[in-house]
């Protein structure tokens, strides 16, 4: 059972950043696989307790990583295997998070899990250590909100950059369900800027970003809804057919929908608020 506490960061994050999750197990001697399909949202991950998990890659090749940055997956990038007793504490960050926190073309680390020390120098180290030392998650949010503050108070956010935030959150919070021209309207920006403008800062087109989104969604669906149907699925997240959702599915993850969960099915999971009151299961 993987236990998940969650917490919302500081108000002033909270267009840049979903939440801070802080997931603990222990697989013992079995080994608990993740894969690393289409995901519309950037990870920052501290491996707290001196833990490692194992990434294989498509092409069969294998690597540890701990501390990381997980680019926006727009593909099967692979698998994760953990195995053993961990303290992982996870940011979640939207859309163009990164760019207006630190200023980096966010399409330069698609589909790419980096060393976090790439992007955050010794404050990587410094911050594992800090929060190795919390007893709670909202000790570690303190510490996490003080860094992320300052790295956005030194920045100066554009306007462009706080259109393009908001019209790309409204994108993943319809789950990917909204007219891309719809949105380039309320951008007031021509078409081509709109595009690459979205491309720049948030790392792929608007129209990826929404097949992303919406696969990310229908999946998670099924994870907590199990008793529905695929064909259930395919409607309610206005794919044209079965074939159609297929194809993503295929596309995003590289398994059909009933491979995905068969080879990787989900880990038994608790979402706990920093309250501790139960927000869901699965």
């Amino acid at each position: 059972m993987v236990t998940t506490f969650q917490t919302k960061p500081a108000p002033v994050l909270q267009p840049y950043i979903s939440c801070y999750a802080l997931r603990t197990f222990d697989t013992g001697r079995s080994i608990l696989p993740r894969p690393m399909h289409g995901v519309p949202e950037y990870y920052i991950t501290f491996f707290l307790k001196e833990r490692y998990c194992i990434m294989e890659y498509t092409d069969g090749s294998r690597g540890r990583f701990s501390n990381s940055i997980t680019g926006f997956l727009s593909q099967n990038n692979g698998c994760t295997y953990y195995q053993g007793s961990y303290h992982i504490l996870c940011v979640q960050i939207k859309a163009n998070g990164l760019f207006t926190i630190f200023g980096i073309p966010q399409r330069l680390i698609q589909n790419a899990v980096l060393d976090l020390e790439d992007l955050l120098g010794n404050d990587s180290n410094r911050l594992t250590e800090q929060c190795e030392e919390c007893n709670t998650i909202d000790e570690m949010a303190k510490i996490l909100d003080s860094f992320f503050i300052k790295k956005l108070l030194a920045r100066k956010v554009r306007t462009d950059t706080a259109t393009i935030n908001a019209l790309a959150n409204e994108l993943f919070m319809r789950k990917g369900l909204v007219s891309i021209d719809s949105l380039k309207s309320k951008s007031n920006m021509s078409f081509r800027t709109f595009e690459r403008q979205f491309h720049e800062q948030v790392g792929m087109p608007p129209k990826l970003f929404a097949r992303v989104s919406r696969f990310f969604y229908a999946v998670e669906d099924k994870m907590f809804h199990p008793h529905k149907s695929w064909t259930d699925i395919t409607y309610e997240y206005e794919y044209y057919d079965q074939s159609h959702f297929i194809k993503d599915v295929i596309y995003f993850s590289g398994k059909s929908p009933s491979e995905l969960f068969h080879y990787t099915p989900p880990p038994s999971e608790k979402y706990i608020d920093s309250e501790g009151s139960l927000i869901s299961a699965l």
